[in-house]
Parts: structure tokens; sequence; C-alpha cells
């Protein structure tokens, strides 16, 4: 009994497609009829028995583990959006951004704590790192940090999936590898959680580098620490990193401040600010109105 749904009805689907369109590796068995991969070369792939791969192609009622949607990912050959579906339609429990709602957002002292920081370049996140608001200087730095793909706000995803910050950050190899291990540190506590369950098994499907970072179980405190940006218009200006844990009702949110390391940054910095438009949607660019319930590298 195959216990259908449409949205199961649609991975089956999705998956005979796929395993279609790839080029057929033929071998002793002879000729063969139909296009594609077998479902068998596919779970000898995957690591996975032909018998579960093949409900999955029936449309059954199996749970996949993402450590097996990223193997069929690998054997599929599939792109990142191709990833990303595979995962909304095998795991729609894993979408991480169906939960972000319920989070709460910072209060109004911690709002004009960050307007205050100007011209300092600052920003909050809650506790999966998700960018929840921020200050003008911020996005003349380091770009709008509310977009149109589902990574949205997400600094982890900006670090690993984003080709202009991978630019931006000199010393980027360095960067990303101390953002996960300080990420895994400060969610240690959370590990039940759902949400962040959820966050690093799609970002772990979406990049690699990613995954081989958060694969190595590093840890780290947040540093203290000289950052390089290579900005498209300033050129590369040289800042000191910092993080700061609010206390009280603000204590699941960090605030991420860049200051700058000399005269020659602290100029050419003032102009950009000043030569740049303020497009940002709310006060103090909040990712998230308080109409709405929803607040490091």
């Amino acid at each position: 009994m195959t216990d259908k749904s449409p949205r199961r009805d649609e991975l089956a689907r999705f998956l005979r497609e796929r395993r279609d369109r790839l080029p057929r590796a033929d071998g002793a068995g002879g000729r063969r009829r139909a296009p594609g991969l077998r479902r068998e070369e596919v779970a000898a792939g995957a690591s996975i028995s032909t018998t579960w791969y093949t409900w999955l192609e029936q449309g059954r009622k199996v749970k996949a583990s993402p450590q097996v949607l990223r193997s069929l990912a690998r054997v599929l050959r599939l792109s990142r959006s191709e990833q990303a579906y595979l995962f909304q339609l095998a795991r729609p429990d894993l979408d991480w951004r169906n939960s972000l709602g319920a989070q709460g957002v910072p209060s109004a002292p911690l709002f004009s704590l960050l307007e205050g920081l100007t011209p300092h370049p600052a920003y909050v996140v809650n506790r999966y790192w998700q960018v929840v608001a921020w200050n003008h200087p911020a996005t003349v730095l380091l770009g709008n940090f509310e977009t149109d793909d589902e990574w949205s706000g997400s600094l982890l995803a900006r670090l690993f999936l984003d080709a202009e910050w991978r630019q931006r950050f000199v010393d980027w190899p360095e960067v990303s590898r101390s953002a996960v291990a300080q990420f895994r540190l400060a969610t240690v506590a959370m590990t039940p959680d759902r949400v962040l369950a959820a966050l690093v098994s799609s970002l772990e499907a979406a990049s690699e580098a990613f995954a081989a970072c958060w694969n190595s179980h590093d840890i780290a405190e947040p540093p203290i620490w000289r950052k390089s940006i290579r900005h498209p218009v300033a050129g590369e200006m040289s800042f000191d990193f910092a993080t700061l844990q609010p206390g009280g009702r603000d204590g699941d949110f960090s605030v991420s401040v860049y200051t700058p390391v000399d005269a020659s940054t602290a100029d050419r910095f003032m102009a950009l600010v000043k030569a740049t438009p303020d497009n940002r949607k709310g006060a103090s660019g909040a990712f998230r109105s308080d109409e709405e319930a929803g607040g490091v590298p």
C-alpha cells in the first residue's frame, strides 16, 4: 500500500525524472531500453537498499534522513536549487524557515543601541544567527541583509553561499571556519532544537564547505579580532570586530560591531556611508516587524 499524498507523488516524479536524465552506466549487462541510471545504481551510490529507494520512487510513506537526502542529491547530481526542492518534498518538517516566525524581536533599547553605534557598522542576530536588525553602516559595509532568496538574513548562508561575501572577506577561509566553530559552541545547549537541526541540515545540503566545517566539530569562543573587508567601491579596509551579549529579555540576541582600525579606513568608510542612501525598510533595518512574531561572524 503506497498511502500516497500530492507531496510524495511529486517527490516520486522528481526522483524518477532526475534519475532518467543521467547518462547510463552500461556494462556487462548489455543494451537497455530504459534511459538513465537504474534504481539499484542510485541506491548503491547513496549507500541505501534498492527496496528502500524504490519505495521513495513509489511515493510510499517513508522518512529519509538528511544524510540520505544529501547522498541522493550527490548521486543524482542535483543543483543547489534542486537539492532544496528535494529537502522540501522529502522532509518538510526540516524547513527551518517555517519556525523562525516564533522568535522574538529585540527590545526598543536594543534598537536604540544599534542606532547609537553609528557610524560603526552593527547588527543584531538571534540564536540561529539570523540577522533581525541592523544599522545603515552595516548595509554599506556588508550589503543588504534582506534579500529575495530563501537564505535572507542568515549570516552562515551569506558566508558560504553568497559569492559577494566570499569576496568581501579577505580572509574568508579563516572567517568562515571560525564562524562555524563559534556557532557550534553557541548552540551546544540547543541540540534538541528542531529549527537548529533543520537549519544545519539545509546548510549541509547547500554547501560542501559548510558541511566540512560543521563535521570537523571545532569549537571557538567569539573572538575580538581584526577583519579585512574588500569593498567594491572603497577598496580594502580594516576593522576590529567584536560580539556583545545583552542581558535581560534580550539575552537570546547578540550584537556584532565593526570599528575602523585606522584613520584611512575611518575616513573612507565615513565618506562611503554619507554617499550611500539608507534604503532600509524599517527602523534600525528590522528584519521582522513588531507585529510579526520573530531577536556571528
